[in-house]
């Protein structure tokens, strides 16, 4: 589903007078992180805060108040910031990791939703999905030195290693726009399909286009992996030369490709019809297709790369894939409506928001349960985020 239309549906949340009084009446003492790798950033779209937990404790030490819809959250590590793109404000909250106040609020283009970090950590990238346009933001100096125009629905964002480029996947188009940072323009447009036109394409008027989703890359920065859903296809990228090496065909509609962290596969939910794709970044070639569930919105593994728990927020549950044999290994019931997840680093538990039950389920990822469930999160978590992990942002 389309982040963007899903914000549609939920345009009128009022800001509750108590979130005001969340990090005022928080009395724990600290007046900092006392480090910002070891907190998982939770953004929650009613209550317009970002609850901030601690992995040792596994407990919510204080939610910060930004803007309303927050849709994801990124943590400038080296600058100790956090940043929450507010959807229904069209703003950016920028707070202060010392202080845990948010320092600027800065406007933006129509939507700001998706956000990607440069390497440095110095620049922050911003997709205004209903403007189609990408903001610039400076970390350092606070506030939006660019814009760059001529985007379609830009969905996920993608830095080159170098940080001179970013990959922009439109998620209302067939082909990826590659933006250069220092003309903050687009400089070439790689094709991934044909251009679909809609009248012709045989879709109801009411259906959603679903062009190209992200632009997963390689640890090394080299391939970039592109699902495309209108042609159920996952596009393999050359990112250096700019060009397409190769269409692998998956299952109908498939979502966001994501890495293992060992660099090995590639996991696509395709969810037109309830598979998971693996594939194998050395032969380009799918090598299973596993059961996965109804509107699957992204997959995390962990306990070296052994399991994929791939989130069914249709089903409520977590669909378990064995990545060494290759099969359906369970699943996990959750309660309430999984939006996505985040893995810690080492690969030991992973943190799923509920967004009906206001709550983050942890799981362990070696005993593949549920061990706890953290309350106390706010209303409708979207997501989570933790430095130096690979996740989602919705």
């Amino acid at each position: 589903m389309s982040c963007f239309r899903s914000i549609l549906r939920r345009l009128s949340f009022a800001l509750p007078a108590a979130v005001a009084a969340v990090v005022a009446g928080w009395s724990g003492g600290a007046t900092a992180l006392e480090d910002v790798g070891r907190y998982v950033y939770v953004p929650n779209r009613a209550s317009a805060d970002v609850a901030i937990i601690d992995t040792v404790k596994d407990e919510v030490v204080v939610r910060v108040p930004v803007g309303k819809v927050p849709h994801q959250v990124v943590v400038a590590e080296t600058l100790a910031k956090l940043v929450a793109s507010n959807t229904e404000d069209d703003t950016i909250s920028v707070v202060n990791l010392k202080t845990l106040a948010v320092e600027a609020t800065i406007k933006l283009g129509d939507t700001p939703e998706h956000m990607a970090l440069s390497p440095d950590g110095a620049l922050l990238a911003v997709g205004n999905i209903g403007a189609g346009t990408v903001s610039l933001v400076s970390l350092a100096e606070v506030r939006e030195i660019a814009r760059v125009t001529g985007l379609i629905e830009p969905h996920n964002l993608t830095f080159s290693p170098d940080g001179t480029l970013i990959y922009v996947a439109n998620l209302g188009a067939d082909h990826i726009s590659v933006v250069d940072v220092a003309k903050a323009g687009v400089v070439n447009e790689i094709s991934v399909a044909e251009p679909t036109p809609l009248a012709a394409s045989g879709h109801d008027a009411s259906a959603e286009f679903q062009g190209i989703v992200s632009v997963t890359g390689t640890a090394d920065g080299r391939l970039g992996f592109a699902a495309h859903g209108e042609g159920n296809t996952l596009a393999v990228i050359d990112l250096q030369r700019q060009s397409k090496v190769k269409d692998i065909q998956l299952g109908e509609l498939p979502w966001r490709a994501y890495g293992t962290a060992d660099g090995r596969f590639m996991l696509v939910p395709n969810n037109g019809e309830r598979s998971v794709s693996i594939i194998s970044t050395a032969s380009l070639e799918v090598v299973a297709t596993l059961p996965g569930g109804a509107d699957m919105t992204g997959v995390n593994t962990g306990w070296f790369d052994s399991t994929a728990f791939v989130i069914s927020r249709g089903e409520d549950k977590a669909v378990l894939l064995d990545l060494v044999g290759m099969k359906n290994a369970g699943e996990i019931a959750l309660p309430g409506t999984p939006e996505t997840g985040v893995t810690t680093p080492d690969g030991r538990k992973l943190y799923v928001a509920l967004s009906e039950a206001g709550k983050v389920a942890v799981i362990d990822t070696r005993a593949r349960k549920v061990v706890k469930m953290i309350d106390g999160v706010g209303e409708e978590p979207w997501g989570a985020t933790m430095v130096g992990a690979i996740g989602y942002c919705h």
